[in-house]
């Protein structure tokens, strides 16, 4: 709600916008369980304090607010523009009090799409075969968060996981299929899971429209990506699921041969996890703690 100018902005004015950050910023309801309709709100910051009734806001107040702000245009892809903090001791206008607001709102809105530029990729683990196969082979990847609030703030603030492959010393040939393999993970590039969707970074996939918050506990098919021309039955598959609270999550690979052919040489599926790089502004800070990796059934 807009303070009019000229009028003063009372405490109740304060905790209502404190409230609309803390959305964003903290979280409206850290107990909330999966599926609850506002499950992609909160970053996991810390929550802004209120303004008991009665009390005139502070500078220091008003900047706890204008902070938080700072941080969320910081990363959000289409916000621009930091607000000026408020000088201890000076009043804040009403155009200062209601451009935070605007600001907020705008924020909210874009709170989920997030500068690539302020995301990094955080190591996570890698399987790896050096014997013959001739049959479908698989690696369950399992990341293991805190609690379901962890895994939201990871991907409500950009996380993601990344997944792809490679395969060296193999024999080519009648009978043999790593190229086959070789060629499915040169053109698939990396596979990402976020919030929402699976995409990949290369071509000829068929990535899905199933991301974090669509996972059950039953495995479903994220990706998919076939050879082409000798080795169009090799076929690379990737699944996902969660535990029934949603503080774990398993990322199934699945490779298997054409039939009658064999591959040999050493084949490796690796995993990356995507965070948000640690943000800071005056006294707010922003920290995504990543999930644990670690590998629940090898190749």
């Amino acid at each position: 709600m807009a303070v009019v100018q000229g009028n003063a902005a009372l405490a109740s004015d304060f905790n209502t916008l404190r409230g609309e950050i803390n959305d964003w910023f903290f979280d409206p309801n850290a107990s909330m369980t999966f599926g609850d309709g506002q499950q992609t709100y909160g970053w996991g910051g810390s929550a802004a304090a209120v303004v008991v009734a009665g009390n005139l806001m502070t500078a220091a107040q008003m900047n706890t607010l204008i902070d938080r702000c700072n941080i969320g245009e910081d990363i959000c892809n289409v916000v621009t523009g930091q607000l000026s903090q408020i000088v201890a001791g000076n009043q804040m206008t009403a155009a200062e009090f209601n451009a935070i607001e605007t600001k907020s709102d705008l924020i909210a809105t874009n709170r989920l799409d997030i500068e690539a530029a302020e995301l990094s990729l955080a190591a996570g683990g890698a399987s790896a075969r050096s014997t013959t196969w001739s049959a479908a082979i698989d690696c369950d990847m399992k990341y293991t968060f805190s609690n379901f609030a962890a895994a939201r703030y990871f991907f409500n603030s950009g996380g993601a996981f990344n997944i792809s492959g490679t395969i060296t010393g193999y024999s080519t040939g009648t009978g043999w299929d790593g190229a086959g393999f070789n060629q499915i993970f040169t053109n698939m590039g990396t596979i990402l899971m976020n919030y929402t969707n699976t995409t990949q970074s290369g071509s000829g996939g068929t990535p899905s429209s199933i991301g974090f918050y669509n996972l059950t506990a039953v495995n479903q098919l994220i990706f998919q990506q076939t050879g082409t021309g000798a080795y169009t039955d090799a076929v690379f598959q990737v699944y996902a699921r969660r535990n029934s609270t949603g503080s774990i999550v398993w990322i199934q690979s699945v490779l298997t041969p054409g039939s009658g052919r064999s591959v040999n040489g050493t084949t490796t599926i690796t995993s990356q996890k995507r965070k948000l790089i640690d943000q800071s502004s005056g006294a707010a800070s922003l920290v995504i703690t990543t999930p644990v990796y670690s590998l629940d059934d090898p190749l």
